[in-house]
């Protein structure tokens, strides 16, 4: 039950985190330009090898330190991201003419370097440190990405004309404090 419960948990907190976050706009501003099979393949290498290198950065905590104190640290940072993401204003994202044949490696670059040390990434961490089931958080992790580049992909620019950015916003920060909240109330029970 432990295999699937973080399996959903990861995937639940990568697609409310993801959904209107600099990686969905940057997936809708591209694919609005460009091949949208090359995108998507792009996007998701990219932030399939962040999620892996989280994986392996957690395994190594859950590894070395006691489970209350990574408990205690992982329910901090879910907090502090979700005042973070409550707190931030909506980032604009410049277009910038992107070659085609240089579109694959480009989006792949772009997708690793705005997702390293993101709030994802840290909470693939957390996970991963916090459950012992890093498999579960990878699968689902890596299914979350997949489900939301997917989105970005396929509806292009009219998710931002269907749906306010403050709203998307206002769930991700939610959602993550109430993650935190739980996991320090995790971190003291038995």
């Amino acid at each position: 039950m432990d295999v699937l419960y973080f399996l959903l948990l990861a995937l639940g907190i990568v697609v409310v985190a993801e959904l209107g976050d600099k990686s969905q706009l940057m997936t809708i501003s591209l694919a609005s330009r460009y091949s949208r099979r090359t995108i998507y393949l792009a996007a998701l290498l990219g932030l399939g090898i962040i999620t892996i290198i989280g994986v392996a950065i957690g395994i190594a905590l859950y590894a070395a330190l006691p489970i209350f104190y990574v408990k205690i640290v992982a329910a901090a940072i879910f907090i502090f991201f979700g005042v973070w993401v409550l707190m931030k204003k909506e980032e604009q994202l410049e277009e910038k003419e992107i070659p085609e044949k240089k579109v694959f490696i480009q989006t792949f670059i772009l997708f690793v370097l705005a997702e390293f040390g993101d709030k994802t990434q840290l909470a693939v961490i957390s996970l991963t440190a916090t459950s012992g089931y890093p498999a579960s958080v990878l699968i689902g992790a890596l299914i979350g990405f997949a489900l939301v580049i997917a989105v970005g992909v396929l509806i292009g620019r009219e998710i931002r004309k269907r749906v306010k950015l403050e709203w998307i916003v206002l769930a991700s920060g939610i959602i993550f404090i109430i993650v935190g909240v739980i996991m320090a109330i995790e971190a003291f029970l038995p």
